[in-house]
């Protein structure tokens, strides 16, 4: 990884996202004082210069997906902007070893450690980097604009900014150890930059303040025309949420995305329109999605969204279509909030030019339905409102307009409860499926799911009145906890998708180990100056975690194995064998997985069969995976011959 001196890295560290990529400008780098270079780990922070033009986000961070979430106030000049970033697995050593290089020249810093010295330096200095920074959201009054002009850009606050974060050093890590650094707080912990322990980064409103976001204020407040433009360049997988002052009949009436037509020919036309919805006190709220490709560095993409509050001439009303389910549909629950729809099927039960939302009356109390940025569809049922209900449900339109006479029915209603066991030897877990009566009959198709990742084999089973029992494989699955998820299909019933904590747990299993024989019928095969010999085998783990090797012969121990998948070989020399007199050349091999657990395994290995007497050349081991033998034992040597030869008479 390339590293840019100290002065420029410690700020860039202050934008500490950038506020996340979809507020920050394009460019953002970073000075330090010579001032600030002098000082200990523990107070640099306060006395940084900071200057953050010039580096982007993508410099430093690569997350999974990042939510940003801006409130514009009744003023229409202020607002606060909400940012969280979620940076999982493989991607989160990236971010810290790019955090710990912006330290690089510091005391701790550059050296593939992160410490708490260095996140609290991210938390201070943040706020000082990102109000030097341009926004990449405007919001201009007047004749709508695709560039060009003034975007009457937003800016940050410097003291309304809130930052934080959540495990960027992991808590009670087992790799974790006191800072080694001089200057280094008294209770300063690091960790390898390598660990993949999920992490976030998150923007706030400071404590204390109302907002961290300004403008120059629109003088008709949102009465007449404007302009919201976004600039979504390297905005890899995000979702942005405004959400308007109440005002009657805003609406947004125009879209569109625009790009620098870069000779590499990649466009912007794939970028969708946002969704739009109005909250219970009638605010406007709007929902843009974005996905970039970030190797599209020449890509500079904008979309300009136009909002006015005149009454559209002709408002039609939302109609359903022929994919929304029909009256006496039975949705599944599993009480709490469950989502029965994502949004790419949802958004297809009806359709409006201006868009549409789902306005669902329940039959009994404590149920609701709602969507989240995504526009997934949700049902939520609270602990006491009991396990089934109706509702009546028909699409609006943004403007309110909608058919009362076309509404449909559906039932909603818990579907079964389950407990599981897992079975002795860690194999399979059996889920007992109790139905609430709430279907007759329905096909479930579970299995086992860790980490995100899946077992290697599906379950299916009927389920009728009675309860079922149904036995999962755990192939693919590690020891430790798992869940089981899986989908329930009936008749009449859309799709039921679960994801169920039902405390299992997989026991560790240890490694498989054997060793192959040759033509002789012999575990070893010797080489031809008896001094040496190599075997082979097979080695693996039950629950596919990864397996090491270790021999040991002669009590010295070594670990120079050559694996290849399951297959492995190991030469072995006897140097320390004779230079302690003794012949019996019998090993051990320790296989150990990722848990700990082990397995071993005697071989037993005959005495090579020389026709004469071999001649010793002793060379250092090239992989050191030997003891090296002492100068006494070089000496001892000098018998060695002698041995072999008496063995070979007797």
């Amino acid at each position: 990884m390339t590293r840019r001196t100290a002065a420029l890295h410690l700020t860039a560290l202050a934008l500490v996202f950038l506020m996340i990529s979809s507020v920050v400008g394009p460019n953002l780098n970073a000075s330090l004082s010579d001032d600030s270079i002098q000082m200990e780990a523990e107070g640099r922070q306060d006395t940084l210069d900071v200057d953050c033009s010039g580096y982007t986000f993508e410099d430093l961070f690569e997350y999974d997906f990042a939510l940003f979430e801006l409130s514009i106030f009744d003023d229409w000049a202020t607002g606060d902007m909400y940012a969280n970033a979620w940076v999982n697995g493989s991607n989160s050593p990236i971010v810290r070893d790019n955090l710990d290089g912006l330290f690089e020249g510091l005391p701790g810093g550059g050296n593939d450690w992160i410490s708490t010295d260095e996140r609290d330096a991210v938390r201070s200095i943040g706020p000082k980097c990102i109000a030097d920074m341009e926004t990449r959201l405007g919001m201009r009054e007047g004749t709508p604009h695709s560039g060009g002009v003034d975007w009457n850009d937003f800016e940050f606050v410097e003291d309304g900014i809130g930052l934080d974060e959540v495990n960027l050093v992991p808590a009670e890590h087992q790799e974790a150890r006191t800072c080694t650094n001089f200057g280094a707080a008294q209770d300063c912990k690091e960790v390898p930059v390598s660990v993949t322990d999920d992490m976030e980064i998150n923007l706030d409103v400071a404590d204390g303040k109302t907002n961290n976001v300004r403008w120059d204020q629109l003088n008709n407040q949102g009465v007449s025309n404007f302009t919201v433009a976004l600039n979504i360049t390297n905005m890899s997988n995000a979702a942005l949420v405004v959400t308007f002052p109440v005002l009657s009949g805003l609406r947004m009436y125009d879209f569109r995305a625009t790009d620098n037509t870069p000779e590499s020919g990649d466009n912007c036309n794939d970028i969708g329109a946002p969704s739009s919805t109005y909250l219970p006190d009638g605010a406007l709220q709007l929902t843009q999605l974005v996905t970039f490709d970030r190797t599209q560095w020449d890509l500079i993409c904008n979309v300009f969204m136009d909002f006015t509050t005149q009454i559209p001439e002709v408002n039609d009303i939302p109609l359903w279509t022929s994919s929304a389910p029909a009256n006496g549909t039975r949705i599944a629950t599993s009480g709490g909030t469950t989502m029965f729809a994502e949004a790419d099927t949802g958004n297809q039960w009806a359709t409006d030019d201006d868009g549409w939302s789902l306005d669902c009356t329940f039959d009994a109390d404590g149920w609701s339905l709602s969507t989240n940025v995504l526009g997934d569809f949700f049902v939520t049922q609270s602990a006491n409102s009991g396990d089934s209900a109706q509702a009546t449900c028909v699409p609006v339109d943004p403007l309110g307009a909608k058919d009362e006479n076309n509404t449909r029915t559906w039932e909603f209603g818990e579907l079964f409860t389950s407990t599981a066991v897992v079975s002795e030897d860690g194999k399979t877990v059996v889920m007992t499926v109790t139905p609430t009566g709430f279907i007759d009959e329905f096909i479930i198709y579970p299995h086992a799911v860790q980490d995100g990742y899946e077992g290697l084999d599906d379950a299916t089973a009927s389920v009728s009145a009675a309860g079922t029992d149904v036995t999962i494989s755990l192939e693919g699955i590690r020891p430790g906890s798992f869940s089981i998820a899986g989908v329930v299909q009936a008749t009449n019933m859309l799709p039921y998708s679960f994801m169920l904590d039902l405390g299992t747990i997989k026991p560790n299993s240890p490694p498989e180990l054997s060793v192959a024989v040759n033509f002789d019928g012999d575990n070893a095969t010797w080489d031809s100056s008896g001094i040496e010999f190599t075997l082979y085998g097979l080695a693996s783990d039950p629950d596919l975690e990864a397996v090491s090797l270790s021999l040991k012969i002669c009590e010295a121990e070594t670990s120079g194995f050559v694996q290849d998948n399951i297959n492995w070989q190991v030469d072995v020399s006897i140097a320390i064998c004779m230079a302690n007199g003794l012949e019996n050349y019998d090993v051990i091999i320790t296989a150990t997985d990722e848990s700990g657990a082990s397995a071993s395994l005697t071989v037993g290995v005959n005495p090579p069969v020389l026709g004469e007497d071999p001649t010793l050349v002793i060379e250092p081991a090239e992989d050191g995976a030997l003891p090296s033998l002492s100068m006494l034992a070089v000496l001892s040597m000098v018998g060695i011959a002698a041995l072999l030869g008496r063995r070979n008479e007797e």
